[in-house]
């Protein structure tokens, strides 16, 4: 059974309890962690008006689960009076309150603080997806009480030394830069170097070293001294602190002592040392005026990536290409992308003469000449044809989605009307892959008026007919409970359950075969949006059916499917048994039976921090070719579950433009 009907369930099972005066067990209100004093006001905002819709299909005092259910804080404006406040905890520290998408004070309810730091540390430095990585931007800088148990472990210093490892750099400064100056320890401290560091922003890193003084002993300010006395060309005091580095470590680091001889003899570094780069090394090339090894982009280092981006010896078509790794990534967002195409220097002719010049080399160069060129024409249709034209290269190049994000400005200068039906399809998918709804909506109208037997648009809306659905621009029929009808229905849950029309339950028994005739009163007419909703998935998987890698077909299917599932949109029974085929083993990369677990358990116990730390982890296998579907469906199913729905809606439609692309 899959995760999203265990939900279901789950509420319906709570919400006769409740109903019926029946108390869940006392210890699940016990586990409640810790408010500080100065998280009051954010709870009682929480508590007042929350920013999220509540779950259709959760109570406040909700499930079993494994038995650690805590009662969700705060439920209720009464609530917050009955709180028992500590004092100030800068442990509980952050920039992001539930009004600007933090996941609330009390995320981690029910969570011991050592599983918490563990999940947090264990979360990937490079999402899968855009959504999972503002998921975990949002995770780590939330104002958060934190649990009681384990206090030696520093949830602050884990949570600042994660942002660093996945190159979130401005928001690791801000997050150590909103605690208390005698809060912070070393590691913290280092955290705020660490990060100007990489951004090549040295004078404001030796600022805030000089700012901590003496504050630490350890051998990363020693380093840092060196580095510091380098950039303001102090030979002498550069040497003294690099002699007493080397007396408390011997020369046992030899990326650092390479760099500095480097400096100091005014010759390059040997690339053999220039591996596993890390701030103070990538600080130290800025200082030699040396390249960050290009090889570097193929790492998967953040630190490496943004270095490359940062650096001023970075050559323009690399920093070009680390621009665009860097932005796929997540490390640096769109506007900086389209700043740095920007300033890439093309010739008047090379621009207006974009679509018939031959492509560049470098596709981060081609992608910059189409963007400046379509920003400077004030023709719309020449500008459509330019788009177009970028699109179809950034498919070639697995950059769809990022050509989407980088001209969102530009598409949205183009009138939504029948004048550009040639070019509806390509601005429906590109307004969809940015996450501009209410564009995408008009430009799907404007296909579907101007859809006929002479030309293709009919058979791409089929294709795309799964996005649209995942994206909430096409009717399913599915039972999609509004926020008014949550309180009319006093917590019961409706499931829209598949209906195959054309074939008939049978049961095998002793007395031979029996046919089932369901009850009357279980079967509700179906509406027109499900008929439509089915006659096109009919013609959707007709056409999928028909591509000539079945294998690769089949696996589309089936992660769409499983999708679908997530949301409770109906899977007409006749397609999935058009699966149903050997080999019944396959070889799929998916998530540990443990993830799988504690997934559910924490989405059905409204565990917010603990679920969105493992709908991260389920979420990795969109990267990979061969990743089991079922945990993404499982994935979007526990966003869903808790209260998460728009962000799981992008996530799933994220993952499937990527495929489909």
């Amino acid at each position: 059974m899959r995760l999203r009907s265990r939900l279901l369930m789950q509420s319906c099972f709570i919400t006769m309890m409740t109903g019926a005066g029946i108390t869940l067990p006392a210890a699940f209100a016990n586990a409640q962690a810790p408010v500080p004093l100065f998280l009051k006001q954010e709870a009682e905002q929480n508590a007042n008006s929350q920013s999220e819709p509540a779950s259709p299909t959760t109570n406040n005092n909700f499930g079993q689960g494994d038995g650690t259910q805590p009662e969700t804080f705060p439920s209720d404006p009464d609530a917050v009076q009955t709180v028992t406040l500590q004092a100030v905890d800068a442990e509980a520290v952050g920039t992001l309150g539930r009004e600007r998408g933090g996941l609330g004070v009390d995320m981690w309810n029910g969570t011991s603080r050592e599983t918490a730091a563990r999940l947090l540390t264990d979360l990937p430095a490079t999402p899968a997806t855009h959504t999972a990585r503002d998921l975990a931007r949002r995770l780590l800088l939330s104002i958060a009480a934190v649990p009681d148990d384990h206090k030696e472990i520093s949830m602050l210093e884990t949570r600042a030394a994660k942002l660093i490892n996945m190159g979130e750099l401005d928001s690791a400064i801000d997050l150590v830069r909103a605690t208390p100056q005698g809060a912070r320890g070393s590691l913290l401290a280092q955290t705020e170097v660490n990060a100007l560091m990489i951004s090549g922003k040295l004078d404001d890193a030796c600022a805030a070293i000089d700012g901590y003084g003496n504050s630490f002993d350890d051998l990363f300010w020693l380093k840092a001294n060196v580095m510091c006395a380098l950039h303001a060309n102090d030979r002498a005091s550069a040497s003294f602190s690099t002699d007493l580095v080397r007396e408390m470590e011997g020369e046992t680091d030899k990326t650092f002592f390479g760099l500095v001889a480097a400096i100091r003899n005014g010759a390059a570094a040997s690339s053999d040392i220039l591996v596993n780069l890390r701030p103070i090394d990538i600080a130290l090339l800025e200082i030699a005026k040396q390249n960050i090894p290009t090889s570097q982009l193929e790492t998967g280092n953040p630190s490496a990536i943004l270095g490359l981006v940062n650096a001023s010896a970075t050559s323009t078509d690399i920093r070009l290409e680390a621009a665009r790794k860097a932005e796929s990534l997540g490390l640096i967002d769109t506007t900086r992308l389209r700043n740095i195409y920007g300033a890439v220097s093309f010739d008047a002719d090379t621009l207006i003469n974009a679509l018939d010049a031959a492509p560049e080399a470098v596709p981060a160069r081609q992608y910059a000449k189409l963007y400046q060129a379509a920003g400077k024409s004030d023709v719309p249709a020449v500008r459509a044809e330019i788009l177009a034209a970028l699109y179809d290269n950034a498919i070639i190049n697995g950059d769809f989605a990022q050509a989407s994000r980088l001209t969102s400005d530009l598409l949205a200068d183009i009138p939504v009307n029948g004048d550009f039906s040639w070019f509806a399809i390509d601005a429906l998918k590109a307004s969809v892959a940015a996450d501009n709804m209410e564009r995408a909506s008009g430009w799907l109208q404007t296909a579907k008026n101007n859809a006929n037997p002479g030309n293709d648009i009919e058979s791409r809306l089929i294709l795309l007919y799964p996005v649209l659905a995942l994206a909430g621009l096409e009717d399913t029929g599915a039972s999609m409970m509004t926020e008014a009808d949550d309180d009319a229905s006093n917590g019961s849950v409706t499931v829209n359950l598949p209906d195959d029309t054309a074939t008939t339950p049978v049961r095998y028994g002793l007395g031979g075969a029996v046919t089932l005739t369901p009850p009357a009163t279980t079967s509700a007419p179906m509406s027109d949006a499900q008929a439509k909703h089915r006659a096109r998935m009919t013609e959707w998987q007709e056409m999928d059916a028909a591509r000539g890698d079945q294998i690769q077909a089949k696996r589309d299917a089936e992660l769409i499917f499983s999708l679908f599932d997530g949301f409770g949109i109906e899977v007409p029974v006749a397609l999935w048994n058009v699966l149903l085929t050997a080999p019944y083993l396959d070889t799929r990369q998916t998530i540990s039976t443990a993830v799988s677990h504690h997934l559910e358990t924490a989405a059905m116990n409204m565990q917010r921090g603990k679920t969105v730390a493992l709908a991260i982890q389920a979420q990795q296998v969109a990267g990979a070719p061969d990743g089991d579907p079922k945990d993404l469906s499982d994935a979007v199913a526990a966003l869903n579950h808790i209260g998460l729905t728009q962000e799981a809606r992008r996530l799933a439609v994220e993952i499937l433009m990527a495929r489909s692309q």
